[in-house]
């Protein structure tokens, strides 16, 4: 995978399910009927929990696809590694993985990678801020200013999770939709670019 290739990947990405969110938007901006618009509102709402969910992990797995064919020497792959499997090989005595700790050596970067990539990390957790602050930082380890899609994060999780788990919610207006919207469609755009930024920077010297 080249730069072209990852770029290509990351706007495949995220152009579906902007169309795909601009429709929601537009379908629910159409209706005046108040029980179709609070219906539509809660699948847009759904929608947009869902999609950012996707992004990030999808994002995340690419650039580390990425990585593995070229190593970034400002990655801090032993503490990732130590943060996610230190444990595990500390109960199970595994020399293999425990002897990867302080290596330096290729073989050992591109198995960091293969593990950090693995369900133990991706399918432990659904969307949060909490998610999108260690995925940023320890896993692409890429510069984003998640203190900006603080509130937007905590307030989308708790109407998702009360619309997922049957409560009796009811989203009125079409703008507060909105108040979700945007931030989603900003966050995916700028956890794309600042991936493709830091994918540029040590393509680069590699």
């Amino acid at each position: 995978m080249d730069i072209g290739d990852f770029q290509r990947r990351l706007d495949e990405i995220r152009a579906w399910r902007k169309l795909e969110l601009s429709n929601a938007r537009m379908l629910a901006e159409n209706h005046e009927s108040g029980n179709e618009v609070s219906y539509l509102c809660r699948a847009w709402t759904m929608m947009i929990y869902a999609h950012c969910d996707q992004s990030l992990k999808l994002i995340a797995k690419e650039y580390l696809s990425f990585l593995k064919e070229h190593p970034r020497s400002d990655y801090d792959y032993n503490t990732v590694w130590l943060c996610f499997f230190g444990k595990e090989a500390i109960r199970h005595i595994s020399d293999n993985r425990y002897g990867l700790v302080g290596s330096e050596t290729v073989e050992a970067k591109d198995r960091f990678i293969s593990n950090i990539g693995g369900r133990e990390v991706f399918d432990s957790a659904n969307f949060s801020y909490k998610l999108l602050r260690f995925f940023t930082d320890w896993i692409l380890q890429v510069s984003f200013d998640c203190g900006n899609y603080k509130a937007f994060c905590k307030t989308l999780k708790e109407k998702r999770d009360a619309i997922a788990h049957g409560e009796e919610i009811r989203i009125q207006r079409v703008e507060d939709c909105i108040s979700w919207h945007d931030p989603a469609i900003s966050m995916i755009d700028s956890l794309a670019d600042a991936s493709i930024d830091a994918a540029l920077r040590h393509d680069v010297t590699t």
